[in-house]
């Protein structure tokens, strides 16, 4: 999932909609943070009102939710329905992994060529967030190279709410390297044009961050903390 872009012209509202969305996207802000507007208006220096219409418009886009008593959160939700959304992710993108080995160009495949070279370089010394964006290009260079707009629509729908749980995965310790690895795998399937088995590696990887965001989240002591600013935890 994407950002929201402002255009020229776009109110505060739009403007303040679009950071937060960003930082939610790229895991700055974590799911269970709550969004208070007193506190987000002193840190960007407005008043409460844009905010108020800000936290509106991540709430319509599903980055955001209203819980009794807490107010404004980051999307947050069970374990196990996040478990079904990584399955129903893992099964989409091993198809769009299967066709890509099938359908993609040379370009294509430089171009994840490409990309896993980025990754590897901020694998071990990269923040989580930079890890994060290069990983999420890399995903939709497989979506484009399956050459399916209808699968793309799907698997960047799920994409889109599963978005502030994927980053989480890359504040674990040694989870940036097993990615790496993993990538590889699915990156010489595709190189191979194997449908077979770039599919079953990529459900695999898949499930594999599932499990991290997991492992993230029952280690994390501050997933119900306040977002006066951006997160503090940069890297585990």
């Amino acid at each position: 999932m994407m950002a929201l872009v402002t255009k020229p012209g776009a109110t505060r509202a739009e403007q303040l909609a679009a950071d937060l969305s960003r930082e939610i996207i790229e895991g700055t802000l974590p799911p269970g943070v709550r969004l208070d507007e007193h506190s987000l208006a002193h840190r960007f220096g407005v008043s409460r009102t844009p905010v108020r219409e800000a936290l509106k418009r991540l709430a319509g886009l599903g980055l955001a939710e209203v819980r009794p008593h807490r107010g404004v959160i980051v999307v947050d939700m069970p374990a196990a329905r996040v478990t079904e959304l990584f399955e129903a992710l893992a099964e989409a993108e091993a198809v769009c992994a299967r066709l890509a080995a099938i359908k993609r160009s040379s370009l294509e495949l430089d171009q994840l060529e490409a990309l896993h070279g980025e990754f590897e370089a901020l694998k071990s010394e990269g923040s989580p967030l930079a890890i994060a964006i290069v990983n999420r290009a890399f995903h939709e260079g497989i979506y484009g190279g399956a050459h399916n707009g209808f699968l793309a629509d799907h698997v960047m729908s799920l994409r889109k709410r599963l978005a502030p749980f994927t980053t989480a995965q890359f504040r674990l310790m040694g989870r940036p390297l097993q990615s790496a690895r993993e990538h590889a795998i699915v990156l010489d399937s595709i190189r191979g044009r194997d449908g077979v088995t770039a599919g079953e590696v990529m459900r695999r990887h898949v499930m594999a961050v599932g499990a991290a965001w997991a492992q993230w989240a029952a280690a994390d002591p501050d997933r119900n903390a306040t977002a006066a600013g951006p997160a503090k935890r940069q890297s585990a």
